[in-house]
Formats: C-alpha cells, sequence, structure tokens
C-alpha cells in the first residue's frame, strides 16, 4: 500500500471567514473528498478564532498570551507560526510543508533544501508594490512559488528579479460553482421576499459589497458613490455619455452647484459643460431612489480605518434609508460559508472598487453565480474579470499606502456611477456579462483545479520533483473571450502597466 503524502498547511486557520481560510478549505477540502487515500493533513491555523465551519483535518493554534485584564491575545512572536511551526515540524515529520500567505509573512519558513527533509510549496498572496528586491533571494529557498495570478506573478518578478523564474508559475483559487449558483427572477424576488428588510423594496437594484475596512479596500469609494446615484447630483453628458458630479462639501452639507471654491473640479469650472470632452450637451441626472448599498462587512471592527458613522455622515447617507449591513455581521460574528451565496443571488451587481486585491475571491463567487461586477482596473482580481467579460472595468490613480508604500488604486468615482447606470438602465447587459463570468469560471472548478494541486503534491507536474513529467505549464493561456486581450496583455507587462 502506498503511504500517505503528509502535508503540513500553513495559512489562516480553516474556520474563518477570511478569502485565504475558504481558498485554504477549497484546496485541501476537496483533496480530501476525491484522495482521502493519499494524503494526511495537518494545519497550523493563523488567527484561530472566530469559527465559521468545522476543520476536516487536525489544527494547531498559535501561541497566545494574557492581557492584564485577563483577556487572551495571540502572541505576536507567533503571529504567523515563527514559533509554533518549529514545535509541529519536528513532531508531524510532513513531506510537503504548504504556506500560504503575503511574501513578507512567510520568511521564516524559507529554509535551505539541505537543511530540511520536506518540499517547500509557497502560495503567495501578492496585492502591492514594491516588493523588496532581496525578498526574491529568501522565497527562492522553496521549491515551488506560486502566485494567485498571472499580474502578480508578473508584478513579483519585476520586483524580485533574483527570483528563479523556473520556480515560479500562478494558480487561480478553485471556483465553488456547485455552491456558488445563478437563480432565476422567480427564485431572486423569493429570496428578497424572505430575506430584505422591511424597508427596503423588493424590485431593488441592490449593489453589494464584500470585504473588511482597510485602507487598501477603499470603502469609502463605495459612500461617496451611492451617495451620488441617490441624489442626482450630477450631470450625464449626450455626447459622451461621461458624468460630471457637482463637488459635495462635507462640512457644510450641500454641492457646490456654482463653486465658490475649488474642490474637485478643476479651477474655474463653471458646471456649464461636460468635464470629459468640453460638450455643452448635458443633463441633470434624476435620483435614482431605488438604488442602494448592501455592505457584507464587520460595522463594529475596531481595527476599521475609517470609522463608518462617520463615513455616513460625511457623505450624507443613512442606514436604513440608502445603505444597510447584513444582519448579524460584525467582529464576533459573521455568515457560514454554506450562506454565503445567498447574498450573490440577492444582488444585482457587485461594487468591488478595491485598491489591490491578491487575488478577489468576492469577485470570483460573484462570477461563479453570475452576478456582473464592477470592478478597479488594478490587481488580480481585475485580470480574471477583465479576460472573462465579467463586468464593468472603473478607472483610478494609484496612490502610496502610507504604512508601506503599496500602491492602491483610488476608484475615479464619475466613472464608477456612469458603470452603474449602465447596468441599471440595461439589465440585458447584466445578465450577459454574468453569462459570461459563470462561463469563465467553469474552466476552474474545484474537480479541475484540484487534479492541478493533486499533481503538483504527488510531484507529476513541476521540475523541482524528480518524478514524471509535466503536462501542463500553469500559464498556460486558457479559453477566454476577446475582450479580454488587452487585460491579459496587462497582466503579463509587470504592476506598472496598470496604473
Amino acid at each position: 500500500m502506498t503511504p500517505k503524502t503528509k502535508i503540513l498547511i500553513v495559512s489562516e486557520s480553516p474556520v474563518l471567514p477570511t478569502g485565504i481560510a475558504e481558498t485554504t478549505r477549497l484546496i485541501f477540502g476537496n483533496l480530501l473528498d476525491n484522495h482521502s487515500d493519499r494524503y494526511e493533513l495537518h494545519q497550523i491555523g493563523l488567527y484561530h478564532s472566530l469559527a465559521v465551519a468545522e476543520p476536516k483535518w487536525p489544527i494547531y493554534a498559535t501561541k497566545t498570551v494574557e492581557g492584564k485584564d485577563g483577556e487572551t491575545f495571540l502572541a505576536p512572536d507567533d503571529l504567523h507560526g515563527q514559533k509554533t511551526f518549529q514545535e509541529i515540524v519536528s513532531e508531524v515529520r510532513p513531506d510537503i510543508v504548504f504556506a500560504f500567505n503575503d511574501p513578507q509573512r512567510l520568511h521564516h519558513l524559507c529554509v535551505d533544501p539541505n537543511e530540511r527533509p520536506y518540499k517547500l510549496i509557497l502560495y503567495l498572496k501578492t496585492d502591492g508594490f514594491p516588493i523588496p528586491a532581496d525578498a526574491g533571494r529568501i522565497l527562492n529557498k522553496a521549491d515551488l512559488i506560486l502566485t494567485m495570478s498571472d499580474w502578480s506573478r508578473s508584478e513579483l518578478l519585476s520586483c524580485c528579479p533574483s527570483i528563479d523564474p523556473d520556480k515560479l508559475d500562478y494558480l487561480y483559487s478553485p471556483a465553488d460553482t456547485s455552491r456558488f449558483t445563478p437563480v432565476s427572477d422567480v427564485e431572486k424576488m423569493d429570496l428578497r421576499d424572505a430575506l430584505l428588510p422591511d424597508w427596503m423594496p423588493r424590485n431593488a437594484f441592490l449593489l453589494g459589497w464584500v470585504g473588511q475596512n482597510r485602507w487598501r479596500k477603499q470603502v469609502w469609494i463605495l459612500y461617496k458613490a451611492i451617495h451620488y446615484l441617490r441624489c442626482g447630483k450630477y450631470f450625464v453628458c449626450s455626447d459622451c455619455g461621461g458624468v460630471s458630479l457637482f463637488d459635495w462639501d462635507p462640512l457644510e452639507g450641500c454641492h457646490l452647484e456654482q463653486a465658490k471654491c475649488v474642490l474637485e473640479s478643476r479651477p474655474g469650472y463653471k458646471y456649464d459643460a461636460c468635464v470629459h470632452c468640453g460638450s455643452g450637451k448635458i443633463q441633470s441626472a434624476d435620483p435614482l431612489g431605488d438604488i442602494f448599498l448592501w455592505l457584507q462587512m464587520p460595522h463594529d471592527d475596531p481595527l476599521g480605518d475609517w470609522p463608518l458613522h462617520r463615513l455616513e455622515h460625511g457623505f450624507a447617507v443613512k442606514r436604513g434609508e440608502d445603505v444597510y449591513y447584513t444582519e448579524g455581521c460584525g467582529l464576533k460574528a459573521a455568515l457560514a460559508p454554506t450562506d454565503m451565496p445567498t447574498l450573490y443571488q440577492l444582488w444585482d451587481c457587485l461594487l468591488y472598487l478595491s485598491g489591490g486585491e491578491g487575488f478577489g475571491l468576492p469577485a470570483w463567487e460573484a462570477m461563479c453565480s453570475a452576478l456582473p461586477v464592477i470592478y478597479t482596473t488594478h490587481s488580480s482580481h481585475a485580470e480574471f474579470l477583465g479576460m472573462a467579460s465579467a463586468g464593468l472595468a472603473v478607472d483610478g490613480i494609484l496612490q502610496p499606502e502610507g504604512k508601506t508604500g503599496f500602491w492602491r488604486m483610488i476608484a475615479d468615482v464619475p466613472n464608477a456611477v456612469e458603470a452603474v447606470r449602465k447596468l441599471y438602465f440595461d439589465r440585458e447587459l447584466g445578465r450577459t456579462l454574468g453569462s459570461h463570468g459563470r462561463s469563465f469560471v467553469q474552466q476552474y472548478s474545484l474537480k479541475l483545479q484540484g487534479e492541478l494541486w493533486h499533481r503538483i503534491f504527488q510531484g507529476r507536474d513541476r521540475r523541482v520533483y524528480p518524478t514524471g513529467s509535466r503536462t501542463r505549464k500553469w500559464g498556460d493561456t486558457p479559453k477566454r473571450s476577446n475582450a479580454g486581450a488587452k487585460a491579459k496583455e496587462l497582466g503579463k507587462s509587470g504592476c506598472s502597466a496598470w496604473s
């Protein structure tokens, strides 16, 4: 009998409601479902706390410390498993260590091959640049380095040219097309009858968001966009279709329809012409009172980068009138993985104006659900959404993050308003884009991606393993729509091309 391949996973605990945890569940849950006789799994579970799922393999939590008031905290010196790994690796004696995280959080695992008895596979969530060039020398100690997109792979190579390209490739997250499925219009209305709050009309046009309140997510733009959509304080150009906003003064709580000072508009602008093409053929927009923003985001997160009540006040939007937070979603409560598909089935569009993503699992799940996505043209999610022609792209500017210097996209709000209006007034367009997304992700189903991971772990598809031969290079181009050719070209040319 062939002995089982023993894998030690170092990743966020699979019980958590995070993208990394969900991807970990998909990869290894599928592995056990289809090849349980071939694998023995163990995991060092980072941030092992709030549980929304039952683990299917043993979890070893990282160390904790007790505060003065008796409250328990994660130990700062073991936050990424630095200490726990040394203990567990000698106990488990794995054949493979699979580490899934941001590159800077994996350095402690990067040991020379001749100093360890196991193969080291790194699965990198790269969502920003610059990455220190010296990181390449450290990451090279792994046997195999995989990123979550071609964009991330190109970004990593451009920032760390010392990385051995023969060790580097990319592999998308599995697409759970069985759990995330589209519904008919009748089924959607039935769900809305059961789940929408009393104040929200059943025929509303719902913009959804899934994510945390973090700087790189740029959630404040969502509040600004819904403000303009619902109040209608902007012009629409009859020639180019562009949107020109009336400046909003958050201190006075009013729009400056005749600017007394320059806020966002160019100096001397008189609100008498399109800011994009200069045409005088402009029309005042009507308020779209049946558009609402639904946020799947903890509203009580003490680490949130924006106080949500301040955003609501600053952009004159109200809970229970303009925006809605998923009931029960908070710091110590979240939806179970089995409940997440229902959100996408309730919505009309995913408004995904994130500043940067290592992959962008909510957009991936939306595509599985045949839900169109309005998205920023920066980082990994723009790659697969563009290739699939599964949504409408929104441009913006790149701005460096204060603490890290990572570049994040600040979405252009007029462009976002234009995109929402296109889907609002052309529902068939939304269905077409959603269908494109659903068709695209079928190429990356749990079954297909699961077999790719199985081949990797069995040493049959990479030259770093001594046996077998490669039957497919992960970077091979799958079938895709012509509309995505530009996105693919940008993805191959490095991170600066997305600016």
